[in-house]
């Protein structure tokens, strides 16, 4: 008698906790896609442009400059983000990564890790 109450209780309980499983949302290359520039204090300059690769489901290629410098790179979005290995221009192997996230649907939260710098934090916003 007792236990279909004990059973209700125990199935609520359960639906409280942090679920491990959950599915975190997909981000799509239309979120990425466009030319994007910097709103972050001091680095007004620097301009992100990404693009579908037709080649590859899902794979963006992108071109960042800034202080007169290009990077160029490709890569692949990972749920709500878009993961970039970036070269200098010219350069053979890719020698920083861009993490990008979007944050509505014109602007970008993007960190970019050179193995010799700190790293760089910009906000980003859609241009038209």
């Amino acid at each position: 008698m007792m236990r279909a109450p004990l059973v209700a209780i125990a199935l609520s309980l359960a639906g409280c906790g942090a679920d491990t499983n959950a599915v975190l949302p997909v981000a799509s290359p239309e979120t990425f896609a466009g030319t994007w520039q910097s709103v972050t204090p001091s680095l007004e300059f620097v301009r992100l442009s990404l693009v579908s690769k037709s080649s590859e489901q899902g794979v963006m290629g992108a071109r960042i400059t800034f202080s007169g410098a290009a990077w160029v790179g490709s890569g692949r979005i990972d749920r709500d983000s878009l993961v970039l290995g970036m070269s200098l221009s010219g350069a053979a192997q890719p020698s920083a990564t861009i993490v990008a996230r979007g944050r509505g649907a014109d602007t970008l939260q993007v960190q970019m890790r050179v193995a010799t710098a700190s790293p760089i934090a910009l906000t980003l916003i859609r241009q038209e």
